[in-house]
Formats: structure tokens, sequence, C-alpha cells
């Protein structure tokens, strides 16, 4: 438990001394591709996605953010053993806010989704739009001078209906683990 202890005192000591000064941007984001066949006979559901930021801050470790998430699906339709494909785009863009504090931060974004699917050989479109909330907290670990990993975790919540082809309340979530690229311009 000492060792524990220590070891977040040391952490706290280390971050404390770093911060991003007043017009200092940043740039950060990641790319993943993901490819799952949930059966030997059909093809696989593909997954290319892309989520960035852009942040200028507006007093010391606190900035003002713009957020772009972009996420593309194919998939055999529907999960059937046919031969035609469904794929799907997803688009949340945002404004939001973060707070560092040495190498660790959280963030708060209102986010509004464009969302679209449709199937290639039946004809099948479908859009939907809604608000979303959303939060995050990370580390960014140096690389080299202004260049970081960030290692966090995102949160986002639907807020409000949908609109588009879909109706209801949006009582979507979803929570994402993983890390990125971090890019700080003086």
């Amino acid at each position: 438990m000492k060792k524990i202890i220590a070891l977040v005192i040391c952490l706290l000591i280390t971050t404390s001394v770093f911060a991003f000064d007043t017009g200092t941007k940043i740039v950060g984001g990641s790319v993943s591709y993901d490819s799952y066949k949930q059966y030997e006979d059909i093809d696989a559901i593909n997954t290319f996605a892309l989520d960035c930021y852009v942040g200028y801050f507006l007093m010391p470790d606190i900035s003002l953010d713009i957020i772009l998430w972009w996420q593309s699906v194919s998939q055999p339709y529907m999960y059937y053993k046919d031969t035609s494909t469904s794929t799907t785009s997803d688009i949340l863009i945002g404004i939001g806010g973060s707070y560092y504090f040495g190498n660790i931060y959280a963030m708060a974004a209102v986010l509004y989704e464009l969302y679209s699917s449709k199937c290639d050989s039946k004809g099948d479109t479908w859009t939907e739009n809604g608000m979303f909330l959303g939060f995050g907290a990370g580390y960014l670990l140096p690389v080299v001078e202004n260049v970081f990993v960030d290692i966090g975790v995102n949160y986002i919540m639907g807020l409000g209906k949908y609109s588009g082809d879909s109706e209801g309340d949006n009582k979507e979530t979803d929570l994402t683990i993983g890390a990125g690229l971090v890019v700080a311009i003086p």
C-alpha cells in the first residue's frame, strides 16, 4: 500500500510542473480499423473510425475544443446469409472544453449526430440525427517535446429526441477506452 501511495505522489508531483500556456493549440486524435466475422460463411463486419479534436487554450490549462468523431461500418445486410451489404456512416460534431491538471485532463462537450445507413442491393436508406452530452478524462504521456500519447476514456449519452427517420427519446450511451496521439503547438 505504501508503494502505491508513493507512486501516486510521484505522479502528482511530476504532472504538476507541466502546463499549457494561453494561446497554445492542441491537435489530437486516433484512427482505428476493426474486422469482425460473426459466422464463417458470411462476410466480415468492417469498421473504420476517426476521432479527432482541435483545442485552443483560452487561459492556462483551459481549452476550447472542436470535436469530430466519424465511424463507417460495412456489414452483411441484417446479418443474414444475403449477398447485399449494408453501409453506415456516423458523424458526431461538437464543441466542448477541457481542463488540464498537469498531464491529467477532464473534458465535457455537446455533440450533434448525423447518422445514415444504406443497403446496397435493396435500396433501403435510413437517417437519424440526435444530440449528445459527452464527458472524458485521460492522461497525456510525453513522448518527445510537445508530442503525447493520450490514454483516456470517453462517455456519451443521448439528449432529447431523435429526428430524421427515427422517432422517440435518445437514450443511447457509449463508453470508449483507448489511446491516441496529441501534438501541442506553442
